[in-house]
């Protein structure tokens, strides 16, 4: 990556005081001087950005749980280390280490989050949708899930709102549900106990 003189970053440390500063840039006076007609174009562009810093917090997040860097602070787990050295209440912190995995098992849509494609609130909606409005029959089946998240994550990536993307979801789940019919029509995967 690249500064504002075409220079590459010397390190991450360099590119995060970038960030630092052109976000105290954003709220000083220069943000409060924009005029309403530019408003529109930087909450576009902080968009952007915010959904490069989730990609980004959840890809470095990932390498420090996998490392297990939150035991040389004395902390079990990464949430518990997040909630005490980062200033995240418990809650946001178990949220973020969740996050984080779910992202992890959907690369399409990190990298769409990564690339600024999509944004932050999207990508969570869909997250949330794979939890909640799927049958749980097909919640069990990890390949297909992955392909309608990939299928969302294009829709968004070309364009489409998220009521787009929901209308699309409910008409994937149904064409989903006309070849897995449930016999009884109560909606409730069967599974018999015997004893």
């Amino acid at each position: 990556m690249c500064t504002a003189d075409s220079r590459g970053f010397g390190s991450v440390a360099e590119a995060l005081r970038m960030a630092n500063a052109t976000m105290d840039y954003l709220n000083g006076p220069a943000g409060t001087d924009l005029d309403a007609a530019s408003c529109g174009e930087v909450l576009r562009s902080l968009g952007e950005v915010q959904a490069k810093v989730t990609a980004a917090h959840a890809t470095v997040l990932s390498r420090f749980d996998a490392a297990s860097a939150h035991d040389s602070d004395g902390y079990g787990t990464s949430a518990a280390w997040l909630a005490a050295m980062a200033q995240m209440t418990p809650r946001d912190a178990k949220a973020a280490v969740r996050q984080m995995r779910l992202l992890g098992k959907y690369p399409c849509l990190e990298e769409a989050l990564a690339a600024g494609e999509i944004s932050a609130s999207c990508a969570a909606q869909i997250l949330d949708w794979v939890k909640k409005k799927l049958p749980v029959q097909l919640r069990h089946d990890a390949e297909a899930v992955a392909g309608i998240v990939e299928i969302l994550v294009r829709a968004a990536r070309s364009g489409a709102s998220v009521a787009d993307l929901e209308a699309l979801l409910a008409r994937v789940v149904a064409l989903w549900q006309a070849e897995h019919p449930d016999a009884d029509g109560d909606r409730f995967e069967d599974r018999y106990v015997q004893v």
